[in-house]
């Protein structure tokens, strides 16, 4: 990354926190992060050092009191699910059934996108979370919708229409060719918009897509170089309907058939998959997300983190919302320690995973996820030494973006 060759266009002064690698964060008491007239990281290092190099004329922010850190980035989340959050006492299929799929049916009406975004980003934003990968619906209108909204509020998405041509209320059902279609519409529109917008191929999981769908899905991504999304191994009773459904053994290996595997491919859950399944994704250079929030709640199991850090495979947080019942990647990253062992997850290793882990799970660390010279100035400001509470602001590729929460 160079450095910014860009005059000093106003500093941040507050205590300031990054990482540099999964087990090493650093930390300024009294810090100062320097942007220049382009929105980039132009410096970042203790007060005392870097005050003396200011130019005279840059304007100061005095935030003493609260904290600095990177803008979270939540590497798996769903739009319609807003205000599906809590409905508990079901396991994955039957809570799919109950609850998810009929507050997505509602986003056949363009109304229900335009009521729900705004709500959904602000949420994303008030928790300092400033990057998201997130599933739309079926439906298109409703996520060029998204899109567009996404926009407005400049947050940084990877998002796509959610496809699905069976095992699935018929109301959420398009044929193969049609998702494909308007697949590809939307990707043209979106993809790469601004340097913020990103599109996700995103079949919803293998058991609601037939192989067909999957494997064009998969050509798409491939041949446009977009993202690729879905479902991974959530639960045990989801691998073994959809080794019924596409008669495979290996749940990785189908996913190599049908072209699906990449870089810039990122799967949720992976929970019960086998050393053989992770040596492909590995080998595929795959990415992951965990959302231990949404696990425990829907009483999934617990991803192997530890194998998974063995096999060198990038993974990043995610919260779920709304089988995760919460936006706080705090609260993310507290589940995390609760859930797996020391050894195997600390501290450091959850907020480098919910910030320059979940950018490289993203393939953008380039851009953001620490505070390095160069770097677009993604950050959050959190109001307590902890780190801990809402976000007041998040400041998005050089603009400020003021949360709902504080009547803006």
């Amino acid at each position: 990354m160079m450095p910014s060759a860009h005059p000093i266009r106003e500093v941040y002064r507050a205590s300031i926190r990054h990482a540099l690698g999964a087990s090493q964060i650093v930390e300024f008491k009294d810090g100062l992060l320097a942007i220049d007239n382009e929105g980039k990281i132009a410096a970042c290092d203790a007060f005392e050092k870097l005050s003396p190099r200011l130019p005279k004329d840059c304007m100061v922010h005095d935030l003493r009191g609260s904290w600095i850190i990177p803008g979270f980035v939540d590497c798996h989340v769903h739009l319609p699910q807003l205000d599906c959050r809590n409905k508990n006492g079901l396991t994955l299929l039957d809570w799919l059934n109950k609850y998810i799929y009929p507050a997505e049916a509602q986003f056949a009406d363009p109304k229900m996108v335009q009521k729900i975004a705004p709500r959904f980003y602000d949420e994303l934003l008030s928790h300092g979370i400033t990057t998201a990968a997130i599933h739309s619906t079926v439906h298109f209108e409703a996520t060029d919708i998204a899109f567009n909204i996404a926009n407005d509020k400049g947050l940084r998405v990877v998002m796509g229409q959610v496809l699905m041509d069976q095992n699935a209320p018929e109301n959420l059902l398009r044929p193969a060719i049609q998702l494909l279609r308007e697949t590809e519409k939307l990707m043209k529109k979106w993809h790469g918009k601004n340097g913020k917008l990103f599109y996700g191929v995103t079949p919803r999981f293998a058991l609601t897509c037939s192989e067909g769908l999957l494997l064009e899905a998969g050509r798409l991504a491939e041949n446009s170089k977009v993202y690729f999304q879905t479902h991974l191994a959530e639960t045990i009773k989801e691998v073994e309907q959809a080794k019924d459904i596409h008669h495979f053994k290996n749940y990785a290996a189908f996913y190599e058939d049908q072209h699906c595997l990449s870089p810039h491919s990122l799967f949720a859950h992976c929970i019960y998959l086998n050393d053989e399944e992770l040596k492909i994704l590995s080998g595929y250079q795959c990415s992951m997300s965990h959302c231990p929030t949404s696990n425990v709640f829907l009483k999934s199991g617990t991803m192997p983190i530890g194998k998974i850090k063995q096999h060198n495979i990038r993974c990043g947080l995610g919260t779920d919302v709304g089988a995760g019942p919460t936006f706080s990647m705090r609260e993310v990253i507290s589940c995390s320690l609760e859930v797996h062992p020391k050894n195997e997850m600390d501290e450091k290793r959850g907020f480098y995973m919910a910030t320059l882990g979940g950018a490289e799970a993203l393939s953008l660390s380039d851009q953001i996820g620490n505070f390095m010279e160069g770097k677009w100035a993604d950050f959050a400001v959190f109001d307590n030494s902890e780190c801990a509470g809402l976000a007041e602001q998040s400041y998005v590729a050089g603009k400020l973006v003021w949360s709902a929460s504080n009547g803006s």
